[in-house]
């Protein structure tokens, strides 16, 4: 596999249901994402764009298919190993931001490296880095119920960067957000993906953020084509 690969899934199956009732979600979808590559996943409600990220972030088991991130195959590795390599390797950015209510926003962006062993001193020294970076670290002390969806976004995307992963999956980034903040929104991981070489994977319903980005791919019918 070549070394510019950060993320490669081969014949992937989902499906969701009961035995009974199984609906067939992803039917071979295979992809790869370069080192620095913002691609864009597109496809209507249903499609499965949240199943194909849970299933390359190793969050959720494909019946059947690979994925490689950076080389290792997430999928063959035990419970243990996988949550390591996810830690070490993947962010995410959920479509609802999912900061934890009870937690500043410095704090929701200390929390992965704090669970990867890291002292409470580096850790808030990189959340209030990164909290500059994304242009909020005048909010860090505030809730996350105590500012703007854009800001809450940004504090995601801190959080999803804070232990330097490979690749971000982020879950339609900009779905909730106003014209404006979505522009600033598809700005910012742009630019972080250019200044770490650091690639991210959109599923999104955003033909702007889709223009944005260096690739699109359209979901549909449980394949991934790079044309509609």
């Amino acid at each position: 596999m070549s070394k510019e690969i950060v993320l490669s899934a081969q014949n992937v199956y989902c499906s969701y249901g009961s035995d009974d009732v199984s609906i067939k979600v992803l039917k071979g979808a295979d992809i790869a994402i370069r080192i620095g590559e913002v691609v864009a996943v597109m496809g209507p409600s249903g499609s499965g764009k949240s199943t194909l990220l849970h299933a390359l972030g190793l969050l959720e088991r494909p019946e059947k298919g690979k994925v490689f991130i950076c080389g290792e195959d997430g999928w063959a590795m035990n419970g243990r190993k996988r949550a390591e390599l996810r830690n070490r390797k993947i962010g995410f950015v959920f479509q609802f931001h999912h900061l934890l209510e009870e937690f500043t926003l410095k704090e929701n962006v200390m929390m992965p490296c704090l669970i990867a062993g890291e002292s409470s001193e580096e850790a808030a020294g990189k959340a209030e880095r990164l909290l500059e970076r994304v242009g909020i670290i005048h909010r860090a002390s505030h809730f996350p119920s105590r500012v703007s969806g854009g800001e809450r976004q940004r504090a995601a995307i801190a959080r999803a960067i804070v232990m330097k992963p490979d690749i971000v999956l982020a879950d339609e980034p900009t779905g909730n957000l106003d014209t404006v903040t979505s522009a600033e929104i598809e700005k910012l991981i742009m630019e972080l993906a250019e200044e770490g070489r650091r690639s991210f994977l959109l599923a999104t319903h955003s033909e702007d953020l889709a223009s944005a980005v260096h690739r699109k791919v359209f979901l549909s019918s449980g394949i991934l084509n790079e044309s509609e």
